[in-house]
């Protein structure tokens, strides 16, 4: 009878101290978008977690605050289908440290090895963009709302060096191209949403060089230019 009455205490006392949850925001079509958890202090409300939804009811993130309003302990990032996009640990430092990213095909692209150089939140905090120093050179990505990947770019400093690859958001390439010491440098290609090509071309330390081709979206030839070596226009678009 003494243990009954003591899980039942104890069981009273796990509800009472719980959060209680409350919906902030939906979305157009009445899901949930933003529920925030709070719990009663001298009859204050304060913030303790923080969790953010896809319209199709998937988590988009999630993490908690202290009393101070300030994040605490592991964040959870996610895609749109559910699977992890990041997590990070906000202990004692406002922007996360021990970052794992991965790419929507679950392949890891920060590793919490990697020292990160810089990143920023959006409003909503979620992650935005990431640029990170891996043992091969170093790294900065740039992300949508969804968080699939918009942008990589293989930097130095802050200097981009080696392949540039943008996506639309159907994950489609954009766009390829290269640097060269901050400059473009060999292939330059851009692409349709469908996979198409719309211009394709080449560069030598920033100057067009050789034959480049322009494409209407369709894939109707638009015309092409000729560069000499030094990057002097020879033949132009339309002649």
């Amino acid at each position: 009878m003494k243990n009954n009455f003591i899980w039942i205490l104890g069981v009273f006392f796990l509800l009472s101290s719980c959060a209680k949850e409350e919906i902030v925001e939906k979305h157009d079509n009445g899901e949930a978008k933003l529920v925030f958890l709070y719990k009663e202090d001298n009859g204050k409300k304060i913030k303790v977690k923080e969790i953010r939804y896809y319209d199709n009811k998937q988590k988009r993130l999630e993490g908690k605050f202290d009393k101070e309003g300030n994040k605490i302990g592991e964040w959870n990032f996610y895609f749109s289908t559910g699977n992890k996009f990041a997590t990070a640990d906000f202990t004692n430092t406002e922007t996360g440290k021990d970052w794992i990213v991965y790419d929507n095909k679950g392949k890891e692209i920060v590793s919490s090895q990697d020292k990160i150089l810089s990143l920023h939140f959006a409003e909503d905090n979620g992650l935005c963009d990431i640029q990170a120093r891996k043992s091969k050179g170093e790294v900065f990505y740039k992300f949508f709302e969804d968080f699939s990947i918009c942008q990589k770019v293989n930097t130095i400093g802050n200097i981009p060096q080696g392949e540039s690859m943008s996506w639309y958001e159907n994950g489609q390439v954009n766009s390829i191209h290269y640097y060269k010491d901050g400059m473009q440098d060999s292939i330059y290609q851009v692409f349709t949403k469908d996979g198409g090509t719309l211009i394709k071309g080449q560069y030598k330390m920033g100057k067009k060089i050789g034959k480049w081709e322009y494409y209407l979206s369709d894939g109707t030839p638009q015309g092409i230019e000729i560069y000499d070596v030094d990057g002097t226009l020879l033949k132009p678009r339309g002649l």
